[in-house]
Parts: structure tokens; sequence; C-alpha cells
């Protein structure tokens, strides 16, 4: 029987907390023994685990986004003793931080243990890519100096595996492209009347027109950009409403931005909610503002419960979304731009349905078995 490592860096639940979940649960139980190990945050993957006893999971407490040096030691001690301990055969890495320090742990364990453990990256999205001077810079320079303790890469877009070619992260031979994959057979969405009950009372009873997102509150996602749309949006048409469904780090200076436009009474911060995903038919539009993607999850599952979409020209979105026909793709960090978009759409229920309809048709290109089938094909090739 393999033992399969999972290593990613935050516990939180997002994006590619669903990728190591899902590869992990479907894992043939009899030929594979699966263990998740995250850091940082609210440890919401264990509890998703927590239903699949035959899957071992591990808290590491040093493993953090931004560790200091120190920190970074030390969470590197913990990685070591945790390949030694569970003498691993592959180590599948995700994240930048579980990256780094997982395969320069895996390096040392080798070195140490002469043995052949496979290490495979998933790049949910470049890092580099996100905004900033100095710190995309740094990570650059992470990501291309521990490539080569990497036996492979799986990117989940055509758009990133050119930005890795581009950039000289690693040969092409060590690229491999496999898109994130939904089992609309188990999804469940409530129904449009049912689903609009997260909506605020004030919202609902005037039938405002919704436009809501689903997003951690980090800055790759951009959700300063639509709070500026949403301004704009407001000068013009002022009874709408803006959902936002998630938390994280950014929330404090988004409430103050919200504050400081006066856009209280349009725009609901909702938190995090269990299975976010069957609220979607309560928007009009789903709009996602990232400046930064992988293939996300959320665009999938919007596509699959029929909502229109208006999101960024990012990552693997314009490879899920064919512009103008299946969804509205508009530039990142471009508030006029979006706002004109969303603006316009609003104004047109026949390309609402028209692009809903062609969504939820394409979404099948994108399955869960397919995935599955492409990921665990790596585990048994030749480093």
């Amino acid at each position: 029987m393999k033992k399969i490592l999972y290593l990613i860096t935050s516990s939180e639940y997002g994006g590619a907390q669903k990728y190591v979940f899902d590869l992990a649960v479907n894992l043939p139980q009899t030929a594979y023994k699966a263990i998740v190990a995250a850091g940082q945050g609210d440890d919401k993957l264990f509890n998703q685990l927590a239903d699949f006893p035959f899957i071992k999971t591990v808290k590491l407490f040093n493993l953090k986004r931004l560790p200091d040096p120190l920190t970074a030691q030390q969470c590197l001690k913990e990685i070591i003793k945790l390949l030694n301990q569970e003498k691993p055969d592959i180590l599948h890495l995700n994240s930048t931080m579980a990256g780094c320090l997982g395969c320069l742990a895996a390096k040392i364990y080798k070195n140490k243990t002469k043995t052949n453990l496979k290490v495979i990256y998933t790049v949910h999205g470049w890092v580099f890519l996100e905004p900033g001077f100095l710190r995309p810079k740094i990570y650059f320079l992470a990501e291309k100096f521990f490539a080569k303790w990497k036996d492979l890469f799986i990117v989940l877009s055509e758009r990133d595996l050119q930005v890795g070619l581009r950039r000289k992260i690693s040969p092409q031979n060590k690229f491999i492209k496999i898109y994130n994959g939904l089992n609309e057979e188990i999804l469940h969405f409530l129904p449009p009347e049912k689903a609009k009950k997260i909506l605020p009372d004030n919202f609902r009873k005037n039938n405002w027109p919704s436009i809501g997102i689903i997003a951690n509150f980090y800055p790759s996602k951009g959700l300063p950009y639509l709070i500026e749309a949403s301004r704009r949006l407001v000068k013009s048409r002022p009874n709408i409403c803006f959902i936002i469904i998630g938390d994280g780090p950014e929330r404090k200076n988004l409430e103050k931005q919200i504050d400081q436009a006066d856009l209280k009474g349009n725009i609901f911060l909702a938190g995090k909610i269990p299975s976010a995903h069957q609220y979607l038919p309560a928007f009009d539009i789903f709009v996602l503002p990232s400046v930064k993607e992988g293939l996300p999850w959320v665009i999938l599952e919007a596509m699959a419960a029929g909502v229109p979409i208006i999101a960024t020209n990012v990552g693997g979105i314009p490879e899920m979304l064919k512009n103008e026909k299946s969804g509205l793709l508009v530039e990142p960090k471009n508030p006029a731009a979006l706002a004109q978009t969303i603006e316009n759409l609003l104004n047109n229920p026949v390309q609402q349905k028209n692009l809903a309809c062609e969504a939820k048709q394409r979404v099948k290109k994108f399955s869960l078995k397919s995935m599955l089938e492409k990921t665990y094909e790596t585990y048994f090739a030749s480093p």
C-alpha cells in the first residue's frame, strides 16, 4: 500500500483545500493511505475530513504563509519529523510556503534515508502574480530556487503553464496541466426563494438586484475593486445590493472602505457560511474580481448553478468561460469596466439567461472523475 502525504499551508477551507480534500477522500483505499498535513488557519479542512476516519490528519503549528526565519526553521523540522514518521511514497505539495519548505524537507529526508520519495507540487495560481512590488519578486525567486527539488508540477490552466515556462521555473517535461473538476451529481443548490433568505431583509423585501461573490478575504481576490465598482454603480442605481460571502485577513480594510464610501446600505459582508455554494441561486449575477487565480472552484459552482457570471481575465478563468458566450470577462484592477459590465448585464435579461445556459453546459467539461484519474496517474508515473 502506497502512502500519499498531502501538505498544504493553511487549514482554512478554500479552493486549494477543496482540491486536497477531493484527492484524499477519493483515493482507492485498497491501494493508498492518505495523510493530510496543514498549518495555520481555523482547521476547517480538518473538520471536513473528520467524516473520513481512514484519512490521518496532522496539524503543523509552525507552517504559515509568511513565517519569520526561526518559525520557518522550526516548520522545516516539523515536516522532516513527519516524513520520518510516516515514510510516504509520494509527497504532494500545495501552496507556495508548503511547496518551498516541503521540497527542502524532502531533499534532506531523501539524502538521509536514501529513499525514492516522489515530490509533486500543484500550483494553485502562481503566487508571484499577486499584487505588490517586493513580495512577488521574492516569491518568484523562491519558486525558481526550490523547483529543482520537485519532480513534477501540476498546473491548473494553460495560462499558468505558459507563465511557468516563460519565467523558466522548470523544464517543460516537469509540467502537466490538469483542470479542476466538479461532481455535479452531489452538488446541491437551494431553490432561489430559499437561497434568498441569505439576503438582509431590506434587500429581499425590496427585491433589489443582487450581485454575489464567494471568496476568502485575501488581496488576490480583488475585493477592493468590486467595492469601488459598487460605489460607481450606486450613483446611477441606488437600489442594488452586493453580498460577499467569506472572511479573512482583509476584512477590516474592506469594512473601512465600505464605510468611507457610505455603502453600508448596499454591501453586506455575510461572513463564512457552510456549503456557501448552495446559496448561489440567490444572486442575479455572480462576480469574481480576482487579480490572481488558478482554476477557481467557485466559478465551476456558479456555472453549475446556472447563474450569469462576470469575472476577471486572470489565471484559468478564460479557459473556463468563453467571453460573451458563457460569461463576461473584464480586465483585473479595473473597477470602471467592472461597474459598466455589471450595469450592462443587469439591463439585459436575455443575455443573462443565455450566458447562464451556456455556462451550465460548458461546466460538464470539468469533471471530478477526469481530474482524479489524471492526478492519480502522476502518482504511478516515473519521476
